[in-house]
């Protein structure tokens, strides 16, 4: 059986912990995730073991920076999970057996197969095709209205298992973080006071974790189909082919854009700048780059065996 090995913050102090600890060594809080280490289901595959080497590598020079403690322990003493729930709540439409069944059966089979809890799930409306996850303790994802009308269903639940993905990755606390306060919130509202906290390299670092975090949950995503397929198309639409598009897509092609793409930063000191400049504040991967992670990862032994582990 797999078990699950990362690490996590406290809530309350910020010290690391890991899943074999009940309770943090330096404030008493209990670790939320305690339980579900102690408890992993059989079928489900420990995060750590799916975890992008970029994801684990970025994610620990952002902890390594300095002010990254103090950030965090600072966001954690003002973020009140709660107050966005109820404002989710109150503003979008939250999904059920009742409202919109066949996007929120998706939900169960995909949280099974990676062993977590089944989130509360919203739809919001918003012409940007897009999905989020907010919270720590217990997180929601949110859905837009623009997604639903450029993906077909059947690719819906690639999205919603790419969004689970981030839950058992424990990529939410930082991600919500992130939104929140390297947005520009930190200068406004509840968050005044955490912007002197934030420097040049802690917004790039973020950044720079934030788009490998995605390659992890993309990854989550393919656990879950099977295969790289859907994962490809569904980037391939967020480039630009809606479902509306009365031409065929062509997948083989758009891979060998991809494959183009990696050849021209990887040739090039001056391109590979370019694209540093292009997303130093991008929260997520170029399309064509997502989609080539996929389908290389699609094809190593390591993908094949959570393939047989689930047979």
């Amino acid at each position: 059986m797999e078990t699950w090995s990362d690490t996590i913050l406290c809530l309350n102090c910020g010290a690391v912990l890991d899943a074999s600890m009940r309770f943090c060594p330096r404030c008493g809080t209990k670790n939320h995730a305690f339980d579900a280490a102690q408890n992993p289901s059989v079928n489900s595959p420990a995060p750590a073991s799916y975890m992008h080497e970029a994801d684990r590598t970025a994610l620990n020079a952002l902890k390594a920076l300095p002010g990254f403690s103090a950030l965090i322990k600072g966001f954690m003493n003002i973020w009140q999970e709660r107050q966005f729930r109820i404002l989710n709540m109150s503003s979008n439409i939250r999904l059920g057996e009742n409202q919109l069944p066949q996007y929120y059966r998706m939900l169960p089979p995909i949280c099974e197969r990676l062993g977590i809890a089944v989130p509360e799930l919203y739809l919001t409306m918003d012409v940007n095709p897009n999905a989020y996850t907010y919270g720590e303790t217990k997180p929601f994802i949110t859905i837009t209205s623009g997604l639903i009308d450029l993906l077909p269903d059947e690719l819906i639940s690639t999205v919603l298992a790419h969004e689970c993905g981030h839950i058992a990755c424990s990529h939410v606390l930082y991600s919500t973080m992130g939104r929140l306060v390297f947005s520009g919130a930190a200068i406004a509202g509840s968050f005044v006071g955490l912007g002197k906290l934030v420097s040049f390299p802690l917004e790039v670092a973020f950044h720079q974790w934030k788009r490998c975090s995605e390659l992890s949950a993309d990854r989550a995503a393919l656990i879950y189909d099977g295969d790289a397929e859907k994962t490809i198309e569904v980037c391939m639409r967020l480039a630009g082919f809606g479902k509306n598009n009365q031409a065929d897509g062509d997948k083989e092609m758009f891979m060998q854009q991809a494959l183009e793409y990696k050849s021209l930063v990887e040739t090039s000191a001056w391109d590979k700048t370019l694209e540093f400049l292009i997303l130093k504040d991008a929260s997520h991967p170029f399309n064509a780059v997502r989609a080539y992670e996929a389908s290389e990862w699609a094809k190593t032994k390591q993908f094949q065996q959570f393939l047989n582990h689930s047979a």
